[in-house]
C-alpha cells in the first residue's frame, strides 16, 4: 500500500493486462483479519468489469469476517515454472499473478446473484446456467470491487 514494487522490471501495466491476469486465474487467495491475526482462504472466483465474485455457505467463520471487514487482499496466480539449475541458489521460478484491495459487499437481489454466478461458472466452464431458487438461498454470494491492483511477470 504506496510502498511501490521492488521488482519494477517484472511490474504489469495497462489496465487490459492487468485484467488479463485476473481473467485467467482458477484460484483467488483471500487475505481477511479476525480479531487482530490473519486468516486466509482460497477460493474459487470470477472477475468481471473491475469486480471479483464469490460464492460459499450462509455462515461459517470467513462469513462472519466479512460482515465486519472493511479491506480485504486478494492474489491470483495464472502460471508458474520452476527453473532448474545446477546449484541450489540458481533455481528461481517463472510466474505471473496479481494482488489487489478492495472492500467486500453482499449480493442479496436474485438477478444480481444469477448474474454473479454465471460469472463464476464462466470462469471455469462455456455454456449458460441456471441456478434454482432452493440453490440461491442456500448460497451466499459475495463481490470485492477492485479498488487497487498490482500484477507482476517474470515471462
Amino acid at each position: 500500500m504506496g510502498q511501490g514494487m521492488r521488482r519494477s522490471d517484472r511490474e504489469v501495466t495497462g489496465q487490459a493486462a492487468l485484467e488479463e491476469i485476473l481473467a485467467k486465474g482458477v484460484a483467488c487467495h483471500l487475505a481477511l483479519v479476525c480479531q487482530g491475526e490473519p486468516y486466509l482462504v482460497t477460493l474459487n472466483y470470477g472477475f468481471r468489469s473491475g469486480t471479483l465474485y464469490f460464492h460459499c455457505a450462509n455462515s461459517g467463520k470467513k462469513i462472519d469476517i466479512l460482515r465486519g471487514a472493511g479491506r480485504v487482499c486478494f492474489s491470483v496466480v495464472t502460471r508458474h515454472e520452476l527453473v532448474v539449475a545446477e546449484k541450489g541458489c540458481d533455481y528461481s521460478m517463472k510466474f505471473e499473478s496479481a494482488v489487489g484491495y478492495g472492500r467486500p459487499r453482499f449480493i442479496e437481489e436474485r438477478e444480481e446473484k444469477c448474474q454473479a454466478l454465471s460469472t463464476i461458472m464462466a470462469q471455469y466452464a462455456p455454456g449458460v446456467f441456471e441456478f434454482p431458487g432452493a440453490a440461491l438461498l442456500q448460497t451466499t454470494v459475495f463481490a470485492i470491487d477492485i479498488e487497487e491492483l498490482t500484477a507482476k511477470s517474470s515471462y
